[in-house]
């Protein structure tokens, strides 16, 4: 298991973060940054998935991105923020490495190639955002849907996607008979096998002609990020 924007870090930079970089499990809905509370780890997912959460006044939650192992939790505290009105929590249960976010800020400000390499991974979350809010705004539950899964299943490294309906409801700020009525379609197509807290792909090429534009957007985006 690896962690793909970690792997982009220079040589030097490794070796500076290797000794206080720890492995973590962490369980499904796992806090792992509380809304205006200062930010103590940044996270290193290699199978987990941690969802960053946009939670309204009446309690609604919308998912803004997802971070697997194609990324870092935690950016705010490298732009100078030590709190952020968003929630981070842990998607789906997994492993992952965490270091001190006071050590990460150091290698930020005084690493040139980390530094770098940083800037490029927030302009790829900001892509991200932006994608999030144009489909939430304009594309279909299904097709969102299969961008999820997709997505999901690219941050894990697996096919097979743990979720609950009520959860992936949340993430896409559908009701849950919206998400029933998707998945039964996505596994009548032949795309997935979908039981109750448990999605497998079994089609990826069909799933991704059922998804929306925007998971070939991002999954671009990443590449060109990470190669």
């Amino acid at each position: 298991m690896t962690n793909r924007l970690l792997q982009n870090f220079p040589a030097d930079a490794l070796q500076d973060l290797q000794s206080s970089l720890e492995r973590v499990t962490l369980d499904y809905g796992q806090p792992l940054i509380v809304p205006n509370e200062p930010i103590q780890h940044v996270y290193f997912p290699l199978s987990a998935l941690a969802s960053l959460v946009t939670v309204l006044e009446d309690g609604t939650t919308v998912e803004a991105g997802s971070v697997g192992r194609e990324g870092m939790v935690g950016i705010p505290i490298l732009l100078g923020e030590p709190t952020t009105p968003m929630q981070t929590v842990t998607q789906i249960a997994g492993e992952s490495l965490r270091a001190p976010a006071s050590v990460m800020k150091r290698l930020f400000d005084t690493n040139p190639a980390v530094t770098t390499l940083l800037q490029r991974y927030v302009h790829t979350l900001f892509v991200i955002a932006s994608q999030s809010a144009a489909c939430n705004r304009r594309h279909d539950v299904q097709a969102r849907l299969a961008r999820w899964l997709l997505m999901s299943s690219d941050g894990i490294d697996s096919n097979d996607v743990g979720i609950t309906q009520e959860y992936l409801a949340a993430m896409l700020g559908v009701r849950r008979p919206g998400v029933t009525i998707a998945a039964v379609k996505l596994q009548e197509d032949g795309f997935i096998r979908y039981s109750r807290g448990f999605v497998q792909i079994v089609d990826r090429e069909g799933l991704e002609a059922a998804a929306c534009e925007c998971y070939h957007v991002v999954k671009a985006e990443y590449d060109r990020l990470l190669g």
